[in-house]
């Protein structure tokens, strides 16, 4: 998934993700949307009860945005999990390759090492449209 027009981020970003990551990770409650919001998918930040996937990949894009990353760096992706279930993810698109911050682990992992097989990611040209991925 390289795209020669998009700025990446230097892999000394790598501290300041592993932050974000853990903080994010750490005082969000994970709370379903079928519980939170009683439908089956709902995007927001996290609420004060908390949020699911896609609300923490939310929340660390904006905090990395509010540090100064580029925002066609900061790229939410689809993915099946190792259970072949529904979960988003952030990806950090860096100068050692594209690198995941996920709800579900501490680490930061380069997409290929996660075990997920991601579906779409958002455009990096135009966020608001998701491009299909094909991933082994």
């Amino acid at each position: 998934t390289r795209d020669a027009g998009v700025r990446k981020v230097s892999a000394q970003a790598g501290d300041v993700m592993v932050r974000v990551n853990r903080q994010v990770n750490r005082t969000i409650r994970y709370v379903p949307d079928e519980r939170q919001f009683k439908t089956a998918d709902h995007w927001s930040l996290p609420t004060a009860r908390g949020g699911d996937c896609e609300d923490f990949a939310l929340l660390k894009k904006q905090k990395l945005l509010e540090m100064g990353f580029p925002p066609q760096a900061l790229l939410i992706a689809t993915v099946l999990d190792k259970n072949r279930s529904g979960h988003a993810v952030l990806v950090v698109r860096t100068t050692d390759g594209d690198m995941v911050l996920d709800n579900a682990t501490d680490r930061i992992l380069p997409w290929a090492e996660t075990g997920y097989f991601f579906l779409r990611m958002q455009d990096p040209k135009a966020p608001s449209r998701w491009i299909s991925i094909v991933s082994s």
